[in-house]
């Protein structure tokens, strides 16, 4: 759902001679800045793609690894971050399917009706087995959405608050009854909040579901083998799974945990580890170089960027705010943070998400579209109206102790410094930085947060409803500027006039630069040692069973 921590765990020396790099190549970035930066670490080794080359050979078993470390659980309803996500993808599935090219697609349910705007009554695929070779059936659906909506542990109930009642009105029919219009509804059944799984298993295990001794029972490409906490979760290929289509050569997949940067690309390297989501940024540069295998980048809906998380200092004004973004050399921060894999956003909201409203997005987009260097000397013109009892307010941004992350943060408080302001950057342990996001008592008056934040779905009211509605985890601040067109749009079914109330919405946001910044895009990077194949390069492994395309090379 959100990326509230970081990407990966970087080492103390890797922190110092990153945190030097911005130092040396952003400090001077002013006008029309951007500092130089290495071009072979910096330029990808193929254009974007959506798919890795389809292989044909079978293979016995390989390692991935989960680069944010070993997860908590595996029950995909308390699953919303990178590792269990990554995990979980392949295991269990959901009514409808995102694919790697960003649409959203029939999956256990064939089709949807909406024979009234407090309707949907959904079709049940047939032929679907858990991997005990027991059939799905409503009863299961039912009872996993009726879960979903009232289990206070489930990270997907807030998806529900519209729904009024859930029932199996057929043999392999399902019908949702609404409290009020919701079109945004329908499709997060793409995400977890649309997951499918065994009724009886559930009833039977209740809160140990999840654990290493228990695992999950669902539907998907590979079943649930065996957790060994702190090495490794092994999935095995599921044969009775539905989906003939997918070419599912890989039997066996060892998820492992290594959260260092040198672990991870020496184990790349080494060919010990086979393959991974999210390669560490700091070994881009061995991997493009090496014949070990090969790093392929892909579009993903990805935003490195800034929450507003409080309103009573200096980011409570707009000019402040304006000011302060114009002054970041977001284009130089995406060259040297992120190694040419990061380019400025001209929204809130990235390309990869803009769904039914792409048309009118991609217009407004290219309307306000700058090439992210920084405005220096404008940022200082538009502070120059600002009272002096609000410029002389110190604000605070508080980022993870990583790499990336800590260079991110040194690049903005340069950008603070050059135009007047007073910023502070507090550092904090990585382990504890989401209580940032999602403890007030912790977050105190912080002023700004740091986020790497992707969406349930591919779709612009989910972006907007987490970050910039009333209520989003990820408006800290309180935000309620969009909450009426919000609403309107929700309940809006004609697709047209729903995407002319998000390109006002987006419009309102980009003027105020509020609760969350444009920031920075990101591509999907995925590195496949030389015996494997066909994963997707696009951001797609959090909920689409990515694993299932895997095949051999015959090396």
């Amino acid at each position: 759902m959100y990326a509230p921590r970081p990407s990966r765990r970087a080492s103390a020396l890797a922190v110092v001679a990153a945190t030097g790099l911005v130092l040396a190549g952003c400090s001077g970035c002013s006008g029309s800045g951007g500092g130089t930066s290495d071009t072979s670490a910096s330029k990808s080794s193929d254009a974007l793609t959506t798919f890795t080359p389809a292989g044909k050979g079978s293979v016995d078993k390989i390692t991935w690894n989960v680069f944010q470390g070993e997860p908590q659980t595996v029950d995909p309803f308390q699953s919303a971050d990178y590792t269990p996500n990554m995990i979980n993808s392949n295991m269990c599935e959901t009514l409808f399917a995102q694919t790697p090219d960003f649409k959203i697609k029939p999956n256990l349910a064939t089709s949807y009706t909406n024979p009234d705007p407090k309707t949907w009554t959904y079709k049940l695929r047939s032929g679907v087995t858990f991997w005990d070779g027991s059939p799905m059936t409503a009863d299961d659906v039912v009872w996993s959405m009726r879960h979903n909506m009232t289990d206070k542990s489930s990270f997907y109930g807030y998806l529900y608050a519209n729904v009024a009642s859930i029932a199996k009105t057929g043999t392999a029919e399902v019908t949702v009854k609404l409290k009020k219009p919701d079109y945004l509804f329908n499709d997060e059944l793409a995400s977890y909040a649309g997951v499918v799984v065994q009724k009886n298993f559930y009833e039977q295990h209740g809160k140990k579901v999840g654990t290493p001794g228990v695992g999950v029972m669902c539907t998907g490409p590979y079943r649930f083998a065996k957790w060994t906490r702190g090495q490794s979760i092994s999935a095995s290929r599921y044969d009775g799974y539905w989906n003939k289509s997918l070419p599912r050569k890989v039997k066996n997949i060892d998820f492992t945990f290594l959260t260092d940067d040198s672990a991870i690309t020496s184990g790349l390297l080494s060919g010990q580890i086979d393959g991974t989501y999210g390669p560490p940024v700091a070994g881009l540069s061995q991997l493009r170089a090496s014949s070990a295998g090969k790093l392929y980048s892909g579009p993903a809906p990805l935003a490195v960027t800034l929450v507003v998380a409080n309103h009573k200092g200096a980011m409570g004004n707009a000019d402040v705010r304006k000011a302060l973004q114009m002054a970041i050399d977001w284009k130089g921060i995406g060259k040297q943070v992120y190694a040419g894999e990061g380019t400025p956003a001209s929204l809130q909201t990235v390309p990869a998400v803009y769904g039914f409203a792409k048309d009118d997005l991609t217009s407004y987009a290219g309307s306000v579209k700058t090439d992210g260097s920084a405005k220096t000397d404008e940022a200082k013109k538009l502070l120059a109206g600002v009272p002096a009892d609000v410029k002389s307010k110190e604000i605070s941004l508080v980022v993870p102790q990583q790499a990336e992350t800590q260079q991110l943060g040194v690049g903005i408080k340069d950008a603070a410094d050059r135009i007047g302001l007073k910023f502070k950057l507090n550092v904090v342990p990585a382990t504890g930085y989401s209580n940032y996001l999602y403890d007030p008592a912790t977050r105190g008056g912080t002023d700004l947060l740091y986020t790497q934040f992707w969406p349930n779905i591919p779709n612009p009211l989910d972006w907007l409803g987490l970050t910039a509605v009333t209520g989003g985890t990820f408006n800290q601040s309180g935000y309620k500027g969009i909450d009426g067109l919000y609403a309107k749009a929700i309940g809006t079914k004609d697709e047209s006039a729903r995407s002319k109330l998000v390109v006002q919405m987006e419009q309102k946001l980009h003027d105020e630069m509020d609760p969350m910044f444009s920031g920075i895009q990101l591509t999907n990077d995925v590195w496949l040692g030389s015996k494997i194949t066909g994963a997707p390069a696009a951001f797609s492994y959090v909920y689409y069973p990515w694993a299932a395309h895997l095949s051999g090379t015959g090396k």
